[in-house]
């Protein structure tokens, strides 16, 4: 489980370092919904016709209004990275992967030794530290990086202020990795996947809003096929009541 959390964190970090953009980057990452049923499938796994339809509705609206919510410019720049990064776009593809065997072998530890998510956070995180060695240097430049960033006061005390940018990151992802994880103790890696997506996409909208781009239809048919996908995958996630027992209906008279 820490291997391959660690090489899903790696791969994508890395890919970002070749010419991959961001919303390439969203892209690849919102197929991981339908990477984590293709994996289920191959060990064993079932879902019903309409899930499996609710999962690829909810994948396709959010690459639609991540590709809507960029400009053309960039759009362009995203379609022709395919020759470009070839090697960003391999990572990418291996970090999905990765990411779906991850949930779903954290799904069979949480059902077989108990949903202990507070422990399964800390040494995914703690136990992947020592891997990070080999980066050392890289870890160190980018230290310096942030070192050098211009200065701001913050409660007398003046620090540079990508390091304030860094702390505040850190919590965000405290708290998103412990959300995850308590959510991945209660519900399946698949459900899990269709949170995150659905997360994707408020995310962006909130991005949109916030820096006032235009909305598109494209990004309102994206957003409806989302919700859409989502509330079919709740609708078919339903485990129907147990039937009434036999004693209820036919109670034995007492003698």
């Amino acid at each position: 489980m820490v291997g391959l959390y660690f090489c899903v964190s790696v791969a994508n970090n890395i890919a970002l370092g070749h010419q991959i953009s961001i919303p390439l980057h969203i892209v690849f990452r919102s197929s991981g919904l339908v990477a984590n049923m293709l994996c289920g499938l191959a060990v064993g796994k079932r879902y019903p016709p309409m899930q499996s339809g609710a999962v690829v509705m909810v994948t396709v609206g959010v690459i639609v209004a991540t590709l809507a919510s960029i400009g053309r410019s960039q759009a362009a720049a995203v379609g022709g990275l395919a020759s470009e990064s070839a090697i960003g776009i391999a990572l990418l593809s291996l970090g999905v992967v990765f990411a779906a065997l991850l949930g779903l072998y954290q799904e069979h530890t949480y059902s077989r030794y108990g949903k202990h998510w507070q422990e399964g956070l800390f040494y995914n995180h703690a136990l992947a530290l020592p891997m990070f060695l080999p980066f050392w240097s890289d870890i160190g430049y980018q230290a310096r990086a942030l070192s050098r960033s211009p200065p701001t006061t913050l409660y007398f005390v003046t620090v540079p202020s990508l390091w304030i940018s860094l702390a505040m990151n850190v919590l965000a992802q405290l708290a998103c990795a412990s959300g995850v994880h308590r959510m991945t103790s209660m519900s399946s890696s698949l459900t899990l996947n269709v949170v995150l997506n659905l997360r994707k996409l408020v995310s962006l909208v909130i991005s949109v809003l916030l820096f006032q781009n235009p909305i598109t239809p494209t990004m309102v048919l994206g957003c409806a096929l989302v919700f859409l996908g989502t509330f079919a995958y709740t609708k078919t996630s339903r485990r129907p009541p147990p039937p009434p027992s036999a004693t209820a209906h036919n109670p034995k008279k007492s003698h």
